[in-house]
């Protein structure tokens, strides 16, 4: 199994659909939009592909609970580090969907626009669920998991953002 997952070649491909959404030129933001949605498109289901074959191996019998649960947290990490990129971005694009006076046209790239950061970050917190729950099926039975002492300052605004990433129907109620 591999000891990273690059998230940030594809990342580029949802930041440049969340630009195009923004453009103000009406002839060229339907081309750039649909340019960079195809392209956002192609990069979430290469990293599903992607993801996936990391899963499949992680079921293989020969993989073990420490090796399921070291991917499942790397998986997470990196959910994390794309939740942490996109949801300013996601968060301004929802503010944006939230004025009236929004053209159809433009309300509709903006949807698209957050349908595609949603499922690229419900990618990352499915798989990390699902690992979780393969490497809790392979503990022994008779094993006693300990916690460890957290030693060092707590950062509380960063476990804060972490935690509202995590609930986005929290974050919306919150919002409202």
């Amino acid at each position: 199994m591999p000891d990273t997952v690059d998230v940030s070649k594809d990342e580029a491909s949802l930041a440049a659909l969340v630009a195009a959404a923004e453009w103000q030129e009406a002839a060229s933001r339907k081309a750039k939009f649909h340019s960079a949605h195809e392209r956002a498109l192609a990069a979430l289901e290469s990293r599903r592909a992607e993801l996936n074959a990391l899963y499949e191996r992680a079921v293989a019998p020969e993989s073990g609970r420490r090796e399921i649960t070291r991917v499942a947290s790397m998986i997470g990490e990196a959910g994390r580090a794309a939740a942490e990129k996109l949801s300013p971005h996601l968060d301004a694009v929802q503010r944006k969907l939230a004025h009236r006076d929004t053209p159809s046209e433009v309300r509709r790239m903006r949807e698209q626009t957050i349908a595609v950061a949603e499922a690229w970050l419900t990618l990352y917190r499915e798989l990390h669920a699902e690992l979780l729950r393969l490497a809790a099926e392979r503990r022994p039975a008779g094993e006693i998991l300990r916690a460890r002492r957290v030693e060092g300052d707590i950062d509380h605004e960063a476990l804060s953002r972490e935690f509202m990433a995590r609930f986005p129907k929290i974050r919306a109620a919150l919002a409202e």
